[in-house]
This record gives structure tokens, C-alpha cells and sequence, in this order.
């Protein structure tokens, strides 16, 4: 198992970099511009280097960072830590939060009402740690996420932690898509619908998906992509790829996408080349064997 954490874990920080160059193009300007992005890349902003990753991992660093310090989710150590963000990449509602949470607003009552996906992508720990129990795992995802993002936003969370946490218990996909679909509807039914409609199409190709159901930062977007690229791909290379290159928020569907992929096959069935060149790599697999060890202690004494 502990190599599906590291694969989880240096997967989705993988995704992220690999992501990183292209956010916010289109798919035909990526296709312009770079062909195919097969590798990491410098940012056009001149921001980050190759292989480094942006605010998306550091904010799933600071929550499993967060749960290893408290054992079981503290929403109040996770908001004390996102105030830490050192990154210039972090999304609207992410950016507002945290200036509420910098007045003293608790955190409970810090969180924008957003269809942003900022929450999903962040959440992948929470499914990890927590998998030997789904309605802990769904509470949790709750939690992390209302600290920035309420509203629909929370939908995304949830179905990202409940799937990552029905791939580690390794339930197959068909179970595992019925599963998230289920617990996402009682936050947002047209992004329940949508993950659904991912899994429906997971046949057809890129485009046909994008056009499908968008790659916007919108989590009725990104999230359902994200899930499409995990299910239509057979390795890992081939996912990451394909969010990379479908457009639109690539940093975010990438890392989510390779947080699920990576958790699927473990870290053997990632690209030596790539694990070397990213950023921090034997920091993301500590940090995934201290997760791993957490896991087992709390499920051990449930």
C-alpha cells in the first residue's frame, strides 16, 4: 500500500508541474504553440522553473501537513497553515479566503460561495488517510473545503476524496464512479451528473471530452475532466498527458487526475525521468510514507 501513497502523492505533484506551463490556454493554442506538451516546461511568466509545481500542491502539502500534526482534521490548524501560501498562482477564491481568514474571521465563516475547483484539488490526503472509513472521508472533505470554498464548490471536494479513497480500498471503477456519484449528489447534482457522464464517455477521445464537459477552473468543469482522463487512460503516462493537453485549468485537471492515477497503479508505474525532475521529490514521498504510517495507526485503533 505504501506505494500507492507515494504513487498518489508525487503523481499528483507530477500532474501539477506538468500542468503548469499551459494553464489557461485552449487546447487549439497548446496545439499551436507546443504541438504536444510531453514534458515538464519552463513557465512562459518566467515564475516557475521546469518541473516546479504551483499552488495546487502546496496547499495538498500544507493539509496532509495539517492531518499528520493533528491526527484527525482540524479545520482550525489547516486554515492557521493555508495562511502560509507563499505561491502568486492561487485562484479568486482561495486569494479571498485568506484575507479573510488574515482579519480574524474563523473559519467556518471564511469560505466565498464558489464553483471554483481549488478545494477539490487540495483534498487528495484527506481521501488517503481516512479511506478505511467514507463518511469520515466525506465529513472531512467538507471541512477542508468550506475554510475557502462554499457552495458547489464542495461537491468537487468530495467526489476527488471519495474517489481517491475508493481506488486506495481498491474497488473498481464502476463501483468506485457509482460511489462518488451517490455522495456528490447530496452537494451538487449536475457535477454528480457530470462525473457520471465522464465515466459514460470514457470511449471517446480528447476533443470529444472537452467539448463534453469543459476544462474550465469551474468545478462542474475540471472536476468531471479530471475523473475522464483517470478513466480513459490504461498507464500513467497516458493520463497525465491527456490533462495536460486538453486545455484550460491543465495544472488542477493534471494533478487530480495523476493524484487518482498514481493512487491506482502506485509510484513503479510513473516515469523514472519525471519523479527525477520534479520538484522535491524525495520530500512528496516522505511525506507520503508519514501518511501511510498515519493511515495504519488511526485504522488499526478505530
Amino acid at each position: 500500500m505504501i506505494k500507492r501513497f507515494r504513487g498518489a502523492i508525487l503523481g499528483f505533484a507530477i500532474g501539477d508541474a506538468l500542468g503548469m506551463p499551459v494553464e489557461g490556454l485552449s487546447r487549439d493554442d497548446i496545439r499551436r504553440i507546443y504541438g504536444e506538451v510531453k514534458d515538464f516546461l519552463h513557465s512562459p511568466y518566467g515564475d516557475l522553473k521546469a518541473g516546479e509545481w504551483t499552488d495546487d500542491t502546496e496547499q495538498m502539502i500544507l493539509l496532509a501537513k495539517s492531518i499528520l500534526k493533528t491526527v484527525y482534521f482540524s479545520p482550525d490548524d489547516f486554515a492557521e497553515r493555508l495562511k502560509l501560501i507563499t505561491s502568486n498562482r492561487i485562484g479568486p477564491t482561495t486569494r479571498i479566503a485568506l484575507k479573510n481568514l488574515a482579519f480574524g474571521v474563523p473559519w467556518n465563516r471564511s469560505g466565498v460561495e464558489s464553483e471554483t475547483c481549488g478545494s477539490a484539488v487540495r483534498v487528495l490526503p484527506i481521501g488517503l488517510v481516512y479511506s478505511f472509513s467514507l463518511d469520515l472521508v466525506e465529513k472531512y472533505a467538507v471541512f477542508s473545503s468550506i475554510v475557502t470554498h462554499k457552495g458547489s464548490a464542495v461537491s468537487g471536494a468530495v467526489a476527488m476524496a471519495i474517489a481517491v479513497a475508493c481506488i486506495l480500498n481498491e474497488w473498481d471503477d464502476c463501483r468506485m464512479v457509482k460511489e462518488v456519484v451517490k455522495r456528490t449528489r447530496k452537494y451538487d447534482e449536475l457535477v454528480a451528473d457530470k462525473v457520471n457522464l465522464a465515466h459514460q464517455i470514457a470511449n471517446l477521445d480528447l476533443d470529444s471530452a472537452v467539448d463534453r464537459l469543459g476544462n474550465s477552473m469551474s468545478v462542474y468543469d475540471s472536476v468531471p475532466l479530471a475523473f475522464y482522463c483517470y478513466l480513459s487512460s490504461s498507464n500513467f503516462k497516458e493520463c497525465a498527458l491527456k490533462a495536460v493537453n486538453a486545455g484550460g485549468d491543465t495544472d488542477s485537471i493534471a494533478a487530480m487526475a495523476c493524484g487518482m492515477k498514481g493512487c491506482r497503479l502506485g509510484i513503479d508505474a510513473i516515469p523514472k525521468e519525471w519523479i527525477e525532475k520534479v520538484r522535491d521529490a524525495e520530500m512528496l514521498i516522505d511525506l507520503a510514507d508519514r501518511l501511510h504510517d498515519l493511515h495504519l495507526m488511526i485504522s488499526n485503533i478505530r
